[in-house]
Order: structure tokens, then sequence, then C-alpha cells
């Protein structure tokens, strides 16, 4: 009757082995689909970050285009070209704001 209860705790230790490895299995699957689904959503923020990143740059260019800083100069802040010069020359500057 010994021999058939070694047996019988090798078969439960067995059975559970298998149990353990079939959870760690399907724990591994479900922690590879929660990674996937991570670096898939981080390369959609990607891709979200370089549509913005691109559109502040354009944003960068138009500001520093001249004649939109010359529109916003007179426009917005009231600034007017210089009338006066000194001895047929521009007193230094280039623009200023009215009254001044």
């Amino acid at each position: 009757m010994s021999k058939g209860g070694i047996s019988c705790v090798k078969y439960v230790l067995l059975i559970g082995m298998l149990a353990g490895a079939a959870l760690f299995h399907v724990w591994q699957k479900v922690e590879m689909a929660r990674v996937v689904g991570g670096i898939s959503t981080a390369e959609t923020q990607i891709a979200e970050l370089d549509r913005a990143r691109a559109q502040l740059l354009a944003a960068i260019v138009v500001r520093k285009n001249s004649g939109f800083v010359e529109k916003v100069a007179f426009g917005q802040l009231g600034m007017v070209y210089p009338s006066q010069t000194i001895n047929g020359m521009n007193n230094g500057a280039l623009a200023h704001w009215e009254g001044d």
C-alpha cells in the first residue's frame, strides 16, 4: 500500500506541475498581449506627437517670416517706420512706436 501511496503523491505532484506550467503559459500570453497593446499605444502617441511637432515647426517658420513680423509690429503693436533722419541717414531705429 505504501508503494501505491507514493505513486499517488507522484501523480498529484505531476498534475500540480502541469497545472502550474499551464497557468504560467497563460500568464505569459496575457503579459505579451499587454505589452503589445502598450507598444501599439506608444506608436500611436508617437505619430500624434510627430504631427504636432510638424505643425509647431511650421508655425515657427511662419512667425520668423519678416512679413509676419512686420504685420504684427505695425498692426498689433502700433509701430511705425522712422520718419526722422540725421544728415540724410536713419538714426538707427528701424521702427518705433508712434510718439517715440
